[in-house]
């Protein structure tokens, strides 16, 4: 008996591959638009926020602090206070000067009458003195004996300023003459003729230094030689020489020297309370047969040539 037609419709009801693939295919399709959706809304803000941060203005963007180590604070503030003080550089002015009074403030009496000049000093008893035992120059290779001293005595008249000079030295060495008289045993002077006006550390005109020589004691004389300061700073001999009168006598410690210094070798008018600037200093050569100045001694101890600042002052009484 032949039985009713088989309907492969209805062995496929609900299992149609067809229809499966195709809801499957859909599915994955969704996933992966969602999700390259996500990545470019991921890559739309990356980039927005790399581009934002191009276009920004760099004076909004807060700097780092700098932040400096102590230690270098330190090594700075040390450095600082180790700097040499500064001496000025411009005139101080006329009304107010800035005079020291140390060691290197001097005076000289007045006298009624003038002492005479041949190098004894009997003359000069109750005189105020001042000594220049500060050494202020020495050549390298200097053994370190200090072996000479002076004790200076100064008056005035008004024709002359007057100076006694008791040095005291082992070994007396002078060979040399003229403006090399420093190179030998002798003794100097600085003056700031013009302290008031031009109280500066530069030399200038009104500046001047006046070296005497006791001679060699065994043929040269005594003598004396003056230098001038220039507007340029240096210090040069006087023109027009000098009139200075000097005489020494050797003795068993050394020399005197007295000298009779004009007034007007010095451009000035002297008075009562005349205050000017003033270095004492004695040169000392113990090597015989050279004509070199080993060790200078001063009243000032931070005396300096060209520096006028550091000689001192002299009142005249």
């Amino acid at each position: 008996m032949q039985g009713p037609q088989h309907n492969l419709d209805d062995d496929w009801e609900g299992l149609d591959p067809t229809q499966s693939r195709t809801g499957s295919r859909t599915m994955l399709y969704a996933g992966i638009g969602i999700a390259v959706l996500f990545g470019l809304v991921v890559c739309g803000v990356a980039v927005y926020f790399v581009w934002s941060q191009f276009l920004s203005d760099p004076a909004e963007v807060a700097s780092p602090p700098i932040v400096v180590p102590t230690s270098a604070v330190e090594e700075t503030a040390v450095a600082l206070t180790d700097q040499p003080d500064i001496a000025p550089t411009s005139t101080l002015p006329a009304s107010a000067p800035t005079v020291p009074a140390s060691s290197g403030t001097v005076t000289a009496a007045r006298l009624t009458a003038p002492p005479t000049i041949d190098g004894v000093l009997g003359e000069w008893t109750g005189v105020a003195a001042v000594s220049s035992r500060n050494r202020v120059y020495s050549v390298a290779g200097w053994d370190g004996t200090v072996d000479c001293t002076a004790v200076w005595q100064l008056a005035w008249d008004d024709t002359n300023l007057y100076v006694a000079v008791r040095v005291t030295d082992d070994i007396h060495v002078q060979n040399a003459s003229g403006n090399l008289i420093y190179r030998g045993d002798s003794v100097d002077m600085q003056f700031d003729t013009n302290l008031q006006g031009d109280y500066d550390n530069s030399l200038s005109p009104d500046d001047f230094q006046i070296t005497l020589s006791p001679g060699s004691f065994a043929g040269s004389g005594p003598t004396a030689f003056r230098y001038q300061g220039t507007a340029s700073g240096a210090i040069l001999d006087a023109p027009g020489g000098h009139h200075v009168t000097v005489a020494a006598q050797q003795t068993s410690t050394g020399y005197t020297l007295e000298a009779a210094i004009p007034w007007s070798d010095l451009n000035l008018t002297p008075s009562a309370g005349l205050t000017i600037g003033l270095s004492l200093n004695a040169n000392d050569n113990d090597t015989v047969g050279t004509a070199v100045q080993e060790v200078m001694m001063s009243n000032n101890p931070n005396r300096t040539l060209t520096d006028p600042t550091t000689w001192g002052t002299l009142t005249l009484e």
